[in-house]
């Protein structure tokens, strides 16, 4: 049969199906191969597929599809055509193709034969649909899901889990050779307390520069997680010199001190920067994370400026502290805690003003722990409410037991700490403690760390309150905590405790004595009472004595002094 003849035949065949015509009408490519010819070619093609692969008929009759076929056209794909047109079978495939002009498209092909008389194929149907939008689309899809999954959405650094198994990767290349590396981990200073005074909005705009400065200050491609919150993790590897790292971690810390300009606001915040090095801190992903952890956190407890190394005397911290927190709940249940009681003194007349309850821990197997060991402990796991519900009622109780027995009234202090006056029930709490033990609340002292003097806006109803049923407030530590005067003056604090670094180096530093002679005189021009801590001598004793302090505590009148040996002092006090 003549070429013209063939062609006008399979023509006449496709035309007279009224359902092939119509797909034609669709924009549907068909391409009709004829297995039964030398390297099965096509020997019909729409104008659909004309359309799709910018072919014309004349161009592709007699030839084999591979012309569609190039570099990306992946091998896997053709292998289920040919495995189809083999098996004599239907099957459907979505394949790079290419068109005439170079470009690719996305081919959704569905091959099917046509059986003759004899139970073989003899031609095979594909049909052909550009399907590029969709497959675009989906990649797309795919792509941002590969996107949430590694990198972290607000800043655009990786996430932990992405960043751990670079990190691993990376130590994998490292350990065949002889150069170290290094994990810095950064925790940004008072940055709750920016969240909460400037709102999230800020809080997150300071993150984003954070990360930006990160990426600007470091080699191109240095791995940079933020793992939460404000806390940033960097990876170095390929390192040769140790001072390198030092170098690269002095930088940073220098370039995190500079203030962030967000919304027409100047903002400062410092940070904190742990560092452990490998192999000399571990060889483990896991490890090396946590040595940096503990080494950050050191930084910030200390207020080290730059960064700070792992030693392995932080894991004996850490374990000593996982100790503690596991006693702590037995202790409670246990009663393995007492109070004991530092008198104050009136520096005019050397009486007695009143005491302050502190806390002490006797531990079967410990021994004594100091309470700056496990109060910070009991605040991060939310213990110290419960704890300090108990400090009040045995404080209060003890106080009223005493007034009871004839002793002179006067009032007993109770620290309170952030965590537990923040609880949204201390107010009804210390009512409570009041109520059931008789004490009158004028025989009440609360002191309230400085820190919480930042969040006036917080406090001032529930200092209102207390206020209103008679108990007295006072400001504990101050000069540590960088509050406002201006704060001071609208609450309704009516004690001044002056912290004992102020007073540790008084009279012989001319600078300490000048501070400590401006607090006193804050406080006065307030109408506060003024106390000072920590007082050990008697020049220091002398010194506030002359410059009008109220009050003073410490050893230079008295230790902390457990329940017996307070009651025989009362007992002598001849007020």
């Amino acid at each position: 049969m003549e070429k013209d003849e063939y062609h006008a035949q399979i023509d006449s065949i496709i035309h007279s199906s009224a359902l092939l015509k119509s797909i034609d009408k669709m924009g549907v490519g068909i391409a009709i191969t004829d297995p039964t010819l030398p390297d099965h070619p096509l020997v019909y093609v729409n104008q659909g597929f004309e359309k799709i692969t910018g072919y014309t008929r004349e161009e592709v009759l007699m030839r084999n599809c591979r012309f569609l076929q190039g570099e990306e056209t992946d091998k896997e794909h053709l292998g289920v055509i040919r495995k189809a047109i083999k098996e004599g079978r239907s099957d459907t495939v979505t394949i790079k193709n290419y068109r005439k002009d170079g470009s690719t498209f996305w081919n959704q092909f569905i091959i099917s034969p046509v059986i003759g008389s004899e139970g073989k194929p003899t031609y095979f149907i594909g049909l052909q649909l550009d399907v590029t939008k969709e497959v675009e689309e989906r990649n797309a899809s795919k792509q941002k899901i590969q996107q949430l999954s590694y990198f972290d959405p607000l800043t655009e650094l990786l996430n932990m889990n992405r960043f751990k198994e670079i990190m691993k990767s990376k130590l994998e290349a490292t350990g065949s050779t002889k150069k170290m590396a290094a994990v810095l981990r950064v925790n940004l200073n008072r940055f709750r307390y920016i969240n909460e005074s400037y709102g999230e909005v800020t809080g997150n705009e300071i993150l984003k520069q954070v990360a930006e400065r990160l990426k600007n200050t470091l080699a191109d491609g240095t791995p940079i997680c933020r793992s939460f919150a404000d806390d940033f993790i960097i990876f170095l590897s390929d390192i040769s010199d140790p001072l390198q790292i030092h170098e690269i971690a002095n930088n940073l810390s220098d370039t995190l001190k500079k203030p962030y300009s967000v919304f027409n606001e100047e903002i400062t915040s410092g940070c904190g920067m742990g560092i452990s090095l490998y192999p000399d801190d571990s060889q483990d992903v896991t490890k090396l994370l946590k040595h940096a952890e503990l080494a950050m956190k050191e930084a910030k407890a200390e207020s080290l400026n730059g960064p700070h190394y792992f030693d392995y005397y932080l894991m004996d911290k850490l374990h000593k502290r996982i100790n503690i927190e596991k006693k702590l709940p037995r202790a409670m249940a246990e009663g393995e805690f007492e109070l004991h009681y530092q008198p104050k003194i009136d520096t005019s007349t050397l009486t007695l003003t009143g005491f302050e309850a502190l806390i002490r821990w006797n531990d079967p197997e410990l021994g004594l722990v100091p309470p700056n060991n496990f109060i910070p402990i009991a605040e991060d796991t939310g213990l110290i409410v419960q704890l300090g519900e108990w400090v009040l009622l045995e404080a209060c109780r003890t106080n009223k037991k005493w007034q009871d027995a004839g002793l002179p009234k006067l009032p007993v202090s109770v620290n309170v700490s952030a965590v537990q006056f923040k609880h949204p029930q201390f107010v009804h709490m210390v009512q409570s403690a009041l109520e059931q033990t008789g004490l009158d609340p004028q025989y009440l002292e609360l002191e309230v760390t400085e820190s919480l003097l930042n969040t006036p806006l917080f406090i001032m109803e529930k200092l209102d309150s207390l206020q209103e049923k008679g108990i007295t407030l006072s400001i504990d530590d101050f000069g540590t905590g960088y509050s406002s005067i201006y704060y001071l003056k609208e609450l309704p604090l009516q004690v001044l405790k002056i912290d004992r670094t102020f007073v540790r180096e008084t009279p012989s530093s001319i600078r300490d004595s000048s501070l400590l002679l401006s607090i006193i005189q804050l406080g006065k021009s307030l109408g506060m009472t003024v106390l000072a801590e920590g007082v050990e001598t008697e020049e220091q004793f002398n010194f506030l004595r002359d410059n009008g302090c109220d009050q003073i505590q410490g050893y230079y009148y008295s230790r902390p002094l457990n329940q017996m040996s307070m009651e025989k002092l009362l007992n002598s006090d001849p007020s």
